[in-house]
């Protein structure tokens, strides 16, 4: 007599969706993954295919240096008001570059791209698009840019204002020349600051300074950036 071998039915069993348990408004959400970064915080997804900010007060250190380590220049874009623009060259003009900004829908979800605001349909003008870059009408176009203002643009039939942006980041985002009361100079980047102390940096290399000791424009200038900085994670 035959033996009759029983059949072994394996149930396919979904992958686990790897995620975190955050809380953001008083709200949790299990299961949310980790996306992008903003000016405000952190992105993620939940199971629900919702886009929420966990703000920078609410993410612990091992998020963010997680998140940093994945995406070092998202970290940068954010903190300085990086735009992402894509779309094709409308018109080379002697001010600049102007662009028809096309995102597709899927990208304006989340609202940001490695840390640069999403700029939407519509026309900007970059002043100082490298010339490396393709120029001629028509030609697709992806960079990431810092608003600057706004410029008037006279399209024959009507005047609009459009967003200005450069490639060059903001002068409070670099190395610039700091002065004691007693005149000596320094060239560093402030990079945190704390009550009176400012952090600095240079060449790499970091250091902390009183600023109380700068002259009276450093420490309007220390302010102002401390304003910018206010809130976001040091680097």
């Amino acid at each position: 007599m035959r033996a009759i071998l029983p059949f072994l039915f394996l149930a396919v069993i979904p992958a686990a969706r790897a995620g975190e348990t955050i809380t953001v408004s008083g709200t949790e959400y299990r299961n949310a993954e980790w996306t992008e970064v903003s000016r405000e915080g952190l992105i993620y997804k939940t199971e629900e295919s919702a886009y929420v900010t966990l703000p920078w007060s609410g993410a612990t250190p091992a998020q963010i240096s997680g998140a940093r380590a994945k995406k070092p220049v998202a970290f940068d874009n954010a903190l300085y008001d990086a735009h992402y623009v894509k779309g094709t060259v409308f018109q080379v003009k002697p001010d600049g570059v102007i662009i028809q900004v096309e995102i597709p829908d899927e990208h304006k979800d989340v609202g940001y791209k490695d840390g640069a605001k999403i700029l939407e349909n519509g026309l900007v003008i970059v002043k100082d698009l490298p010339t490396s870059i393709p120029q001629g009408e028509g030609v697709p176009i992806e960079i990431v840019a810092h608003k600057r203002g706004t410029f008037t643009f006279d399209l024959a039939i009507a005047v609009k204002e459009i967003p200005l942006l450069t490639v060059a980041k903001p002068l409070w985002a670099i190395e610039q020349e700091w002065k004691n009361q007693q005149g000596q100079a320094m060239h560093a980047r402030l990079i945190a600051v704390k009550e009176s102390k400012g952090m600095f940096e240079k060449g790499g290399k970091r250091f902390i300074y009183d600023l109380t000791q700068l002259d009276a424009d450093g420490q309007k200038r220390a302010a102002e950036v401390a304003e910018k900085l206010a809130g976001f994670p040091i680097p």
